[in-house]
């Protein structure tokens, strides 16, 4: 029996190498390195490859959530102000549907000698700031006050001062203002300035009944 043998000239001894002396023959610190470096490329990309497209998803779903905020921000905006123009138109409604109330029962119970001068509705005027102010003066700054100007001429023998108390009477009991006004103040005086004598300025206040 013939056995054959190959030898490689251009390697000599290489089948004599063990195969761990590629790790721990004098280059092995230099092979150890780059595979520690190849290792570590490796497990770098490996892991960029996992965590890129989940940052990428996070990416996009924190510009939505901003996105989102903006937005409810804006509209909270936008409803607020609707919110301030509906009261402004509520509050507009109820002034109009007061004075279409208020205005026939002032014409309907006017006497021919009295004139009006000036009608307004609205607050009664705040104290000075500093000065003190009861809770029960508070709250009645705050009511809604019918105010009226009337004049007339004042003769001899006349029945004016009757004509005005029965025009307050009958105003105060007008359906249109009994269910929301009382009779607050009401005072006679004379007209002031030139060409005031024998004129009377009558002023009549109607408070705002509190429900």
């Amino acid at each position: 029996m013939t056995t054959q043998f190959t030898i490689d000239l251009a390697h000599p001894g290489r089948a004599q190498r063990s195969p761990w002396e590629w790790f721990l023959g004098p280059a092995g610190p230099r092979h150890l390195a780059i595979v520690a470096t190849a290792g570590v490329a490796l497990v770098a990309l490996v892991a960029l490859g996992g965590l890129l497209p989940r940052y990428i998803r996070y990416s996009s779903e924190i510009q939505s959530i901003a996105k989102l905020r903006g937005e409810v921000t804006t509209a909270d905006s936008e409803l607020s102000t609707l919110r301030t123009n509906l009261r402004a138109l509520g509050a507009e409604a109820r002034r109009q549907a007061r004075w279409s109330e208020l205005l026939p029962a002032l014409s309907k119970w006017l006497p021919g000698t009295l004139r009006i001068d000036r009608v307004a509705l609205g607050k009664a005027a705040r104290p000075p700031q500093g000065q003190a102010q009861s809770p029960q003066a508070a709250a009645q700054s705050s009511d809604l006050t019918l105010q009226i100007e009337v004049s007339t001429t004042m003769e001899p023998a006349s029945s004016r001062l009757v004509e005005i108390a029965n025009f307050m009477a009958a105003l105060a009991r007008d359906p249109a203002v009994a269910p929301r006004f009382q009779l607050k103040t009401w005072e006679v005086r004379p007209a002031r300035g030139q060409g005031g004598d024998g004129q009377l300025e009558i002023s009549i206040a109607l408070a705002e009944k509190r429900s």
